[in-house]
């Protein structure tokens, strides 16, 4: 049964690496087809079925699984760097795993603006539990503890947006193209983000 299940899961996988290739190679996800993903992953196309209501159930399992690696990679960042510190370095880290991992951060660039419904619908739920987590860690911060809960959200949707566009930015480049330019740059931004933060005082308003 275990072996069972572990290829089931494996096959699961297959498609949705498929989908992410095709995408890759140039389709948005709006584009893709039932057919064309199964035979991407070797499958007949009864077999998507067995893992899949349909294209958009496809879609959403892809987007919880992106912004799952968003977490991972943002969960290791707050770990090198609390509360500012040492952003040189947590940002080259998060620039080494977009680089290794594109795919997903593809998928989450483009369909959280130009995705089907559903998709857009499940990428904006997620990001905004991920907004969350990142808000209640920053308040474990002494710097930020005493800042409102609406403000750290503030602050938490300002860095996860940061990163995004760290995402969007790198995606553009070739794979062996420099990114220093974009290391110096996201790095000012978050230290802006987090020095502005530290100052902002909440009873005075904007």
């Amino acid at each position: 049964m275990a072996l069972r299940e572990e290829k089931k899961l494996q096959t699961r996988q297959a498609l949705m690496d498929a989908a992410l290739t095709l995408m890759h190679e140039g389709a948005g996800f709006s584009g893709l087809s039932l057919r064309e993903v199964s035979r991407q992953a070797g499958l007949v196309p009864t077999g998507f079925y067995r893992h899949f209501s349909d294209l958009d159930s496809l879609g959403e399992a892809l987007a919880i699984e992106a912004c799952h690696q968003l977490r991972v990679i943002m969960r290791q960042v707050r770990q090198q760097a609390q509360g500012g510190a040492a952003i040189t370095e947590s940002v080259a880290a998060l620039v080494g795993f977009i680089r290794h991992n594109p795919l997903y951060f593809e998928f989450l660039a483009r369909e959280r603006a130009g995705g089907p419904p559903k998709v857009r619908e499940t990428i904006h739920l997620e990001m905004r539990q991920f907004v969350a987590e990142l808000a209640d860690d920053l308040a474990q911060w002494p710097t930020y503890a005493g800042l409102p809960h609406d403000d750290l959200s503030m602050l938490a949707d300002l860095v996860v947006n940061t990163v995004i566009h760290l995402a969007l930015d790198l995606l553009a480049l070739p794979f062996d193209a420099p990114d220093v330019e974009h290391i110096e740059r996201c790095t000012k931004q978050l230290r802006l983000i987090m020095l502005g933060a530290q100052a902002w005082a909440p009873e005075k308003g904007a």
